[in-house]
């Protein structure tokens, strides 16, 4: 990782703080603070804008590290590693909703808390270029004049772009998650339902070209649908791109 990488250290002892910096500091890294309460790992979180925090669990004042933890997600998307002694399950969990990095129990082997970082950084990394993929790629089906729509197993709605609500004239809140059936009419959705099931039967793509009676208007349409498919091959959804010809 670039030397550039900033920690922030929160440990109530100040012997253990000392030791960490002294270890990330040979590790190349750049140990912007170190704190021993809660309030103060929110303050300098806010202000320093650190890439990590190593965060222990009890410490000074009133706030405990996850509660800190907590304050510090809903403001600023940092990834955190839990330095701690506490292993009981109570603990645990509750520092579990907050989705660390890493949970270490003291006392942790340095090549433990040095491989935890390094992947902390990675696996950050990894989620913010999803986020940011995910972020162009609905950008892309947003400003689509193609009818872009998901269909589950279930045949409940998962998506559909502005372009679909546009020809079906209704909000987002009344077509997602609500069954296929309910949105279209008998003879549009009897034309789906073949076409669904084929797919979720086969595995394979599928091009349709069909009449479509929409509210204001009747368009005649080019589908592609294309099966979404888990790691392991499972058919969960499919997703459907409608041209007017």
């Amino acid at each position: 990782m670039s030397q550039q990488s900033k920690i922030l250290v929160v440990e109530d002892e100040a012997l253990t703080g000392m030791e960490l910096q002294k270890k990330l500091i040979l590790w190349g890294y750049d140990v912007v603070d170190i704190v021993s309460s809660g309030e103060d790992a929110v303050k300098k979180a806010l202000e320093l804008e650190p890439d990590l925090i190593l965060m222990d669990i009890l410490l000074k004042g009133c706030m405990n590290g996850i509660d800190a933890a907590r304050i510090i997600q809903k403001n600023k998307e940092i990834p955190i590693i839990y330095l701690t002694a506490y292993c009981n399950s109570e603990t645990f969990q509750g520092a579990k909703v907050t989705q660390p990095q890493a949970y270490l129990i003291k006392p942790f082997d340095e090549n433990e808390l040095k491989f935890a970082i390094e992947m902390a950084f990675y696996g950050h990394q990894s989620r913010l270029n999803l986020k940011k993929s995910e972020a162009h790629y609905r950008i892309l089906t947003e400003s689509s004049q193609d009818m872009i729509f998901i269909i589950n197993k279930e045949l409940l709605v998962d998506y559909v772009n502005e372009a679909s609500l546009k020809h079906l004239k209704l909000t987002k809140d009344q077509i997602i998650g609500k069954p296929v059936q309910n949105i279209f009419s008998k003879q549009v959705f009897d034309m789906q339902m073949k076409s669904l099931q084929d797919i979720f039967r086969t595995g394979n793509s599928i091009r349709t070209k069909n009449h479509f009676i929409f509210p204001d208007c009747e368009l005649y349409l080019d589908t592609r649908l294309k099966p979404l498919k888990t790691d392991n091959g499972e058919i969960y959804a499919v997703m459907g791109v409608s041209r007017e010809l």
